[in-house]
């Protein structure tokens, strides 16, 4: 566990607005401390990614996040196709009968089908015919979806003959964290996720007077940690304004396996929580082999108050067994948390491999079609929005494929069985969060609350699903 010494704020600079949201500077390997990322800061670009031009100075994060772009070119119309309302018979003669555009969308969706129901055989068939189609990457943003996903589930039928993967090298982490940086110019997904979740837990932690000694966040998608530098920021500028002595901050992040980008994220936030004079520190919970059962490792220190962040695939991927809802009922039951945030950046809820693959394909189709348009409006051009497809949404649709965990109950039913009730959100934070997607260079996003969810879409299309539970 590493964590920071505690600095006077009286002599400390003037922290930025709680709104300046930077989900992705504490990544920045040429601003850290890290032994790993300075060589990375060292040696040239290994991506070869071009970076996007900041036409603003970068002590004014809030300008250079919510600039807005003159004369953008009109997006591109979006393909929606609801593929679950007409699935094909498998074992019919018209499925290999390719007498429109789409047939072989619906082949795909037919072989993971196949792989619901057992017959892998004629599932692998169904998936190398698919080769033809898609032999590449290339093409329509919903054809490149197809790929990739195409790509996982032939991953997952030969998982029995592959070695396991190895971690990523070094290399591919810095490829990995310029993808995100990149995802981040071209979509405002990250702001308005980082915005909504860490509204939801300041709101839900913030005391009359004196802040507790220290607080407790358990998030269960940490990936490269982006969200939590916005959170630092946002208690240092409060504790700031308010002349009081910043909380403590205790991370635990919930992974699967430690990997390297685990350990750079958590080094990265140590050091950016102590240049705003934060106590900060990060303890890392791996669940792999035993599930949810390590759950039990979680320090739970009684009267600090405790946030939880919850990500339904990252549950799903991180599932072992039939057991999950329950074990992580229970926990939450156990610790009594402030708020859990539930956090859904797939927007879709299948109960079966082949829906998951119906949904996935307009899902990831309408995503990359809006990083393609947004691309095109900045003149970051095609390979911008390659380096995005490869670095996140390539492994995200893996995600998606092999780690389907068939989910027996919503976990709206799985919070509220938890004794958790959904809090709406003000109209002071849709206000803001409407200010955040405004910076977009493309027109066609949306953000609305929904019931007691916040929600950003894309012409109609939901990418993110955010919603505040409170005990």
């Amino acid at each position: 566990m590493k964590s920071t010494k505690t600095t006077n704020n009286n002599t400390a600079t003037p922290f930025p607005s709680p709104l300046s949201y930077e989900p992705t500077s504490v990544l920045d390997p040429r601003a850290t401390s890290s032994p790993a990322s300075a060589l990375s800061a060292t040696t040239a670009d290994p991506c070869n990614i071009i970076q996007p031009s900041n036409p603003l100075d970068e002590s004014d994060a809030l300008s250079w996040l919510l600039y807005e772009k003159d004369n953008l070119s009109p997006p591109l119309k979006p393909y929606h196709h609801n593929f679950t309302d007409d699935l094909l018979d498998p074992f019919q003669p018209q499925i290999t009968s390719f007498t429109h555009e789409y047939n072989h969308l619906e082949l795909l969706i037919q072989a993971s089908h196949l792989i619901d129901t057992g017959d892998l055989q004629s599932a692998h068939q169904f998936l190398a015919r698919l080769n033809q189609y898609f032999p590449s990457p290339s093409g329509v943003p919903i054809h490149r979806a197809a790929f990739y996903f195409k790509e996982a589930l032939l991953s997952a039928l030969s998982l029995h003959d592959r070695p396991a993967e190895s971690p990523l090298s070094a290399v591919e982490v810095v490829c990995r964290i310029n993808a995100q940086r990149l995802f981040a110019d071209l979509s405002p997904i990250p702001r308005f996720a980082s915005f909504a979740a860490n509204q939801s837990i300041l709101e839900a932690l913030d005391t009359i007077g004196q802040p507790p000694p220290s607080i407790h966040v358990i998030d269960f998608d940490l990936g490269l940690g982006g969200q939590w530098s916005s959170f630092s920021q946002a208690v240092a500028a409060r504790s700031c304004l308010a002349r009081l002595v910043p909380p403590a901050i205790r991370l635990t992040a919930v992974v699967q396996n430690r990997t390297p980008e685990t350990t750079l994220a958590a080094e990265n936030l140590c050091d950016f929580a102590q240049s705003l004079g934060l106590r900060f520190s990060v303890d890392i919970v791996c669940v792999a082999g035993i599930g949810f059962h390590a759950l039990g490792r979680i320090q739970l220190i009684q009267g600090e108050p405790v946030a939880v962040v919850l990500s339904p695939a990252k549950v799903c991927i991180k599932s072992s067994g039939t057991d999950t809802y329950k074990l992580l009922q229970h926990f939450l039951q156990i610790a009594v948390p402030r708020v859990v945030v539930l956090l859904d950046t797939d927007c879709f809820n299948p109960t079966s491999l082949s829906q998951s693959v119906a949904s996935g394909l307009e899902f990831y189709g309408s995503l990359i079609e809006s990083v393609e348009a947004a691309a095109a409006s900045t003149g970051m051009g095609e390979e911008a929005v390659r380096r995005v497809e490869w670095g996140i949404f390539r492994p995200k649709i893996s995600e998606v494929v092999g780690s389907w965990c068939g989910q027996s109950e919503p976990f709206h039913e799985m919070l509220a069985g938890s004794r958790l009730t959904p809090v709406g959100f003000s109209q002071n934070v849709v206000a803001q969060a409407e200010w955040l997607v405004r910076g977009a260079s493309i027109d066609g996003y949306q953000v609305a609350r929904r019931d007691a969810s916040l929600v950003l879409s894309w012409h109609g299309k939901d990418l993110v699903v955010t919603s505040a539970w409170r005990s």
